[in-house]
């Protein structure tokens, strides 16, 4: 009797077809694709969450530094009426303060709010400064007296940028400052 002995597809192969291998190297496309999406992802939240975290950190120092500060003074003896960019303080010790917000247009979006002092000492309270911009796109002032013992401040702080298509576009992780501080030492 004669032995007839098959020999199977497998056994007779020495390596992967062209399909195989196109369809294996296609997978290994896509899983690096994936990878690669998912880690250009990650370190753009990165850069927002940490854009955020400062300046909602700059945010709260600020307002608590100027809360603190104009609620100590006894009136507001001058402002600027036209645009809101400083206020004139005097304290009880009869000194006086002025307090300027400034934006060079050469740096953007790295306004700096200023303290001056009557003993001519200057202090740069925050940076990253603008003014915020209502609805249909006129900016609010930095500073308003809406009473004669309260002064309002308005501003919006975001990470400075020197440059770069984020600097134009800051929505994402910028922070707004609204509040009123009344002036305990006014005469009533």
């Amino acid at each position: 009797m004669e032995r007839v002995t098959h020999e199977s597809g497998a056994g007779r192969r020495a390596g992967f077809t062209l399909v195989e291998t196109v369809i294996a190297s296609s997978l290994g496309v896509l899983a690096t694709a994936a990878v690669t999406t998912l880690f250009v992802w990650c370190a753009a939240q990165s850069s927002v969450c940490t854009k955020t975290a400062w300046s909602q950190n700059q945010a709260e120092r600020s307002a608590r530094l100027l809360t603190d500060y104009i609620r100590n003074a006894s009136v507001a003896t001058n402002m600027d009426f036209s645009q809101g960019r400083w206020i004139e303080l005097r304290f009880p010790d009869r000194s006086w303060s002025r307090l300027v917000y400034s934006n060079s247009q050469a740096q953007i979006r790295d306004g700096r709010l200023y303290l001056v002092r009557s003993n001519g000492t200057s202090v740069v309270v925050a940076r990253g400064m603008t003014e915020i911009m209502d609805s249909q796109g006129f900016t609010t002032p930095v500073f308003s007296k809406p009473r004669d013992n309260c002064v309002r401040l308005s501003y919006r702080v975001s990470e400075p940028v020197s440059s770069g298509w984020r600097s134009a576009d800051d929505a994402d992780y910028a922070a707004c400052v609204q509040l009123s501080v009344s002036l305990r030492n006014a005469a009533y």
